[in-house]
């Protein structure tokens, strides 16, 4: 009897290690999946695309990859970057179209045709 109930506590130490060795692969592994090359030169090739729509001097807010925002207006465009105008720091700064996750139009007015002029109402 002794035997046996030896063997069940072996066998159970080794089921409990393999199920802790298996837990512990699982939680060293990275959580997010990996964006590939091609998918990440096509969302570029579309954020380029939207951008150069857009006037020069466009008031935009900017999500990047790297989980950064930044708010500013839209300066020239080339290949594979463009050049922003930081609202906060009033410096100019250049971007890459693959660092950008996506953006949205600003809401301040910046010029006669900006479509964000918004008409201040006094109450008298």
């Amino acid at each position: 009897m002794t035997f046996n109930s030896n063997h069940k506590k072996s066998a159970l130490i080794r089921v409990m290690l393999c199920i802790g060795l298996g837990v512990s692969f699982v939680l060293s592994t990275p959580m997010s999946h990996a964006v590939s090359a091609k998918s990440l030169e096509k969302q570029a090739r579309k954020i380029e695309g939207r951008l150069a729509r857009l006037p020069k001097g466009a008031f935009l807010h900017f999500h990047f990859r790297d989980g950064s925002e930044s708010t500013g207006k839209l300066g020239s465009l080339s290949d594979s970057s463009f050049l922003l105008t930081n609202s906060e720091s009033n410096q100019d700064e250049t971007h890459s179209y693959s660092d950008v996750s996506g953006f949205e139009k600003g809401k301040a007015y910046i010029g006669k045709d900006s479509d964000s002029h918004h008409r201040l109402r006094m109450p008298f």
